[in-house]
């Protein structure tokens, strides 16, 4: 079997790799181990800038009027300090985002690559990748329990932080700087959960943070999560942390007392700020978590799974600009130089504050000073969204 492009993985780096391909006449197929709708470890906020390219991509109609929408922030850090502030309007971004279960998002994405062209098979899974003198030409794969080669002229990785195919062609860099781990859990009958996504680093959770994230007027996305290099030498309890976080921090257990757990604790690896991650070699690239795109300040890595996959499919299609077809060298043209001059730069900067303000110290006055400047509180939203002018 031989395609133009295989892409292993239908969350929304995948399908979104899968959508602008198809759209433009490339015959790509999709391979998901999961039969969808399947649900997703996330915290499931969609940022205003990942908003504005599902929009871009023509979705408006299938979110508004479905999903619940959050239009500004809640942050709460040591003792009493606290922050409330609406997303800053930009001439670029709406001045809002949704909350999405990834049950429905990834579905509603995955069918959406499928209607625009490309074929997905659900319940497949790639096994290992197809390598020929050093070159990736395919994948293998588990189909209806046998095993069968799919031959392709380039390969898309967008199989997740635990990546099959990166791992097996030694592009995954495990440096507890760029790991992190997060569990969620949601919770029906929370109370005062308003439009706003909350964010917390209290002194019971430190240096973990927690959130809320408001699924509807009563049920929502709670969870934890800490960085690598604080969880190994500390020997953090994530569901412990979890516990107290709902019990026992000043401003977000009022709102937790008397919620109700409606799903399992669940948990998931985050590759963040790029990562050190290769992303690619001959034949193929990697991209979304695969390629350690999350953001390394708030954990949100949908925004940069959707542009990565946009990244990816412009590149093999610019790729036949030199008379030899649909291909990938990175010593012709890197597709990890590309992420790097677009994104290297804000996760830098962002891997370098959280090491400082997963501290009491530092956080409890800094807060307490871009609280009594809008200016300076528009500048740390769009800094967190990055929504870049």
């Amino acid at each position: 079997m031989d395609y133009d492009v295989v892409v292993a993985g239908g969350g929304p780096a995948g399908s979104s790799t899968a959508f602008h391909l198809a759209r433009r006449d490339i015959r790509v197929l999709v391979i998901d181990k999961e039969t969808f709708p399947r649900d997703k470890i996330c915290g499931d906020g969609i940022a205003p800038r990942a908003v504005r390219t599902l929009y871009k991509m023509g979705l408006q109609e299938r979110l508004d009027g479905r999903f619940n929408k959050f239009h500004g922030f809640r942050f709460a850090g040591p003792g009493r300090t606290f922050i409330e502030t609406p997303i800053p309007p930009t001439p670029r971004f709406p001045d809002y985002g949704y909350i999405i279960k990834r049950v429905d998002l990834d579905k509603m994405l995955l069918d959406y690559s499928r209607e625009n062209g490309a074929e997905v098979w659900e319940g497949c899974r790639v096994t290992a990748p197809l390598v020929e003198d050093g070159r990736v030409v395919g994948v293998r794969a588990l189909r209806d329990g046998r095993e069968v080669e799919v031959n392709a002229k380039v390969v898309v990785g967008a199989d997740g932080p635990h990546s099959t195919l990166g791992k097996a062609m030694g592009l995954l860099e495990n440096d507890p700087h760029y790991l992190g781990i997060s569990i969620r859990q949601y919770f029906e009958g929370v109370e005062q959960i308003g439009d706003h996504l909350e964010i917390y680093s209290e002194k019971a959770i430190i240096p973990a943070s927690g959130w809320i994230f408001p699924v509807s007027e009563s049920m929502a996305n709670v969870g934890v999560g800490a960085m690598l290099y604080h969880i190994r030498p500390r020997k953090m309890d994530l569901h412990g942390l979890l516990e107290a976080f709902i019990n026992e921090t000043p401003h977000s257990s009022p709102k937790l007392k008397n919620a109700r757990p409606v799903s399992p604790v669940r948990g998931a690896l985050l590759r963040v700020g790029l990562g050190r991650s290769k992303a690619e070699c001959p034949g193929m690239i990697l991209v979304g978590d695969a390629a350690s795109m999350t953001n390394p300040v708030s954990g949100e890595g949908i925004t940069f799974a959707l542009e990565t996959g946009e990244m990816a499919a412009d590149h093999i299609l610019e790729s036949r600009m030199g008379g030899r077809g649909i291909h990938h060298d990175p010593e012709e043209d890197s597709f990890k130089q590309k992420l790097v001059d677009r994104y290297d730069h804000y996760f830098n900067m962002g891997i370098k504050s959280i090491k400082w303000l997963d501290r009491a110290w530092v956080l409890k006055p800094g807060i307490a000073f871009i609280s009594h400047s809008q200016k300076r509180l528009d500048f740390v939203v769009r800094a967190l969204m990055y929504m870049r002018h």
